[in-house]
């Protein structure tokens, strides 16, 4: 039977004096672990925040247990590092929960551990109180997905985690070309690599005339889906026509069950002749067959209809989910009032970016309405033209 392996107390909390297993907040600590998420959800990097903590003189967790000190002018030793820092920005501790079994001893001869995958984890919510609110923790998490593994960053790109490769569906990469010409600037350039390995295609754009243009598309986005009379003269045009798409899915699945429903019905007449010897069993086997054939064919359109349904019901549905349509209210006006773009702006706006061989550029938002908007837009600024050009008319 494998033991559970029990994890260090983490920095920001101490143990409860009279209650066993109870966690409380460490009043002398707790500012720094909120320093952290903040700084991180704000698009500072580990290695940014880490030479932060370390130039202030802050002892790291490990450094903080033994000594009980919090901050040493003469530090030497203790200093924080990328692995301590990105565990806490993973832990769930800080909002409240407390997780275990994320770690077993496989064997006790050898005293390896191994990490059990998160659904085998034991999670308890609202164990004890939260230092992080759950939507700081839920954008530190989302950085941390779009940035990946790789933390030491000396560029942290706007749209680095976002770009992907329409065909193979990995992460694009972005590195520095330099120019052939001498003592030339280098610049950096969005890339598939190994794609020869993989059967994928090669890409070459440049980064920074590539990002003028996302920001460029995703605040014309943004501004429609503000302009309220904009957006809904054509939104609900769109939503119309969505009701007729599943109308007419609805319409083609009745078809095609009245169609599998008499094969069965004609297959099992022809068994009986062939029973009663009225058709012969060649005959039997070879106009079975292709009835057989046609339903098969019948069930994939079948399957592939009920997908698009699904998905049609999902944009139809999506018209009457308030809570989406108020945070997504208060995403848009922040976002619109930045001078300068913030990353985790981006990351809750978009949820990818795929580009194709040809250099095509598909955006996926994480919000049903803009990509509405996207689908639409050339509509969205015909319509939005017309709005100019009559206001200026009348002014």
């Amino acid at each position: 039977m494998e033991s559970i392996y029990v994890a260090f107390q983490h920095i920001g909390y101490k143990r409860h004096p009279s209650i066993k297993n109870k966690l409380i907040v460490d009043e002398q600590v707790k500012h720094i672990v909120g320093k952290i998420f903040d700084m991180y959800a704000n698009g500072h990097g580990s290695c940014e925040i880490i030479n932060y903590l370390n130039s202030n003189k802050y002892l790291s967790p490990n450094g903080y247990r033994k000594t009980g000190i919090i901050q040493d002018e003469n530090k030497t030793n203790y200093d924080w590092n990328e692995v301590t820092l990105c565990n806490m920005l993973k832990n769930e501790v800080y909002i409240g929960n407390t997780v275990q079994n994320k770690k077993s001893v496989v064997s006790y001869k050898v005293h390896k551990i191994r990490t059990v995958e998160k659904e085998n984890q034991i999670r308890v919510n609202n164990t004890h109180e939260a230092i992080i609110d759950k939507d700081t923790f839920e954008k530190v998490g989302c950085i941390l997905e779009k940035r990946g593994t790789n933390t030491k960053l000396k560029y942290n790109y706007l749209l680095r985690g976002l770009l992907y490769c329409y065909h193979c569906k990995r992460k694009l990469q972005i590195s520095l070309k330099k120019n052939s010409k001498r003592n030339a600037k280098s610049h950096p350039y969005i890339t598939c690599s190994e794609h020869k390995k993989r059967g994928c295609y090669p890409l070459s754009i440049n980064y920074e005339k590539f990002e003028n243009h996302i920001i460029y598309v995703v605040k014309k986005i943004c501004q429609i889906y503000a302009d309220k009379e904009i957006f809904y003269s054509v939104y609900e045009k769109h939503q119309n026509k969505t009701f007729d798409i599943r109308d007419g899915y609805k319409k083609k699945l009745e078809q095609i069950d009245k169609a599998i429903s008499d094969i069965n019905n004609n297959l099992d007449k022809m068994y009986m002749d062939k029973l009663q010897g009225i058709i012969l069993e060649e005959d039997y086997i070879r106009v079975s067959q292709k009835l057989i054939f046609d339903r098969t064919n019948l069930t994939k359109q079948k399957e592939e209809l009920e997908q698009k349904l699904i998905g049609t019901e999902e944009k139809i549905s999506s018209k009457n989910k308030t809570k989406e349509e108020k945070e997504l209210d208060e995403l848009i006006e922040n976002f619109l009032k930045l001078e300068q773009i913030d990353k985790i702006y981006l990351y809750r706006i978009i949820n990818k970016i795929e580009i194709d061989k040809d250099k095509n550029v598909y955006i996926y938002f994480n919000f049903s309405k803009l990509n509405s908007i996207n689908e639409n837009l050339e509509e969205f600024i015909k319509i939005e033209e017309l709005l100019n050009e009559q206001i200026r008319r009348t002014g």
